[in-house]
């Protein structure tokens, strides 16, 4: 069976908003698939990157839960940014030698998420969205 102490420290580093203590504990080529921004990020280095703009966006991030089947995990979380609340949970894979190799996140309620996105997409190359009602957007689609 594959150890989680590296799935562990990485968990508390992210508690703790201590995005170096991570770097240790994910794969050379961990892939991150996200949220806020439709292409995965691949590599210690960009994932690296988008932790520190998520860290350095919201106000905490706090591991509740941990699940496990065999090498796989669903981290539980709670993100706070402002007012905002986002229950988040990540699909967690850990390789042979217990590190982090892959992550598929799932955020909700879809506000909160959409006021995180417009703060973090543009700090990881991508586009602010904005969330409007049907009505809205066929007013916006007629201009």
């Amino acid at each position: 069976m594959i150890s989680t102490e590296h799935l562990n420290a990485y968990l508390k580093a992210m508690g703790r908003r201590d995005v170096e203590g991570t770097k240790a504990h994910m794969a050379d080529d961990v892939v991150i698939r996200s949220p806020i921004v439709p292409t995965p990020f691949q590599g210690r280095e960009q994932v690296t990157g988008v932790l520190d703009a998520l860290l350095s966006t919201v106000d905490a991030f706090e591991p509740n839960l941990l699940l496990r089947d065999g090498a796989d995990f669903v981290a539980v979380f709670t993100i706070r940014f402002g007012d905002h609340v986002i229950d988040g949970m990540d699909h967690m894979h850990l390789n042979d030698a217990g590190l982090v190799d892959s992550m598929t996140v799932a955020w909700r309620p879809l506000p909160a998420v959409v006021a995180v996105q417009q703060k973090l997409a543009p700090k990881l190359g991508g586009k602010a969205m904005m969330l409007v009602s049907a009505n809205q957007a066929e007013l916006i689609a007629a201009k």
